[in-house]
């Protein structure tokens, strides 16, 4: 298992935030760049064709996100936590980053590991199983997740090019992939470290 930190080089208070955090797991880690669109040249972005206008900072966070799957594939790895650097952990859940790993469901393409604060109006929960409820419409958040390698290779291969935010993109891919949420919430956003997407 190898978790794959999300972080914006400029952004020091929360990259040493999350690498405190990450640290107290033990877990081998490997900082992701974040992509800074607005540094970028127009002609540059990883853009589609999009219904609606997207910030700099989505672009970004899409493009981020997808160096993040790409190392799942490049190092041959079934699976991978994604994980955002304004992450913090819940307390007290029933599983930790490490546990988590012993009872993942036998066939899952994306797991949740955060709490839903209600942003999709249309997130659906379903089953229960074991640690896990099935999910069809994820939560527009993307703080913290495991990734299979098979749903890394479907987006590297189907969605190259940003056309909506990732979490968006997630929520519409949980119609026909096997998308699931932990019961109880291990990752949290961190109070007070603002929004890199929307620059507060």
């Amino acid at each position: 298992m190898k978790v794959l930190l999300i972080s914006l080089p400029d952004s020091r208070v929360r990259r040493l935030s999350a690498l405190q955090n990450i640290r107290i797991s033990g877990l081998p880690f490997e900082i992701i760049d974040g992509v800074e669109a607005k540094k970028m040249r127009p002609e540059c972005l990883p853009v589609g064709k999009t219904d609606d206008p997207l910030l700099a900072g989505e672009i970004g966070c899409y493009a981020a996100h997808l160096r993040a799957l790409q190392r799942i594939v490049d190092y041959d790895l079934p699976w991978g936590y994604v994980l955002e650097d304004d992450f913090c952990y819940e307390a007290d859940p029933t599983y930790g980053l490490v546990e988590i790993a012993g009872v993942l469901p036998a066939s899952f393409d994306y797991i949740a590991l955060f709490r839903s604060l209600g942003i999709n109006a249309c997130y659906q929960r379903h089953e229960e199983s074991g640690a896990f409820r099935r999910l069809c419409e994820t939560e527009h958040l993307t703080t913290g997740y495991v990734a299979h390698r098979r749903f890394a290779e479907y987006v590297l291969k189907h969605h190259p090019l940003c056309e909506m935010p990732i979490d968006h993109l997630y929520s519409k891919l949980s119609h026909s992939c096997n998308c699931f949420e932990t019961i109880s919430p291990i990752i949290a956003i961190a109070p007070g470290l603002g929004s890199d997407i929307h620059g507060t």
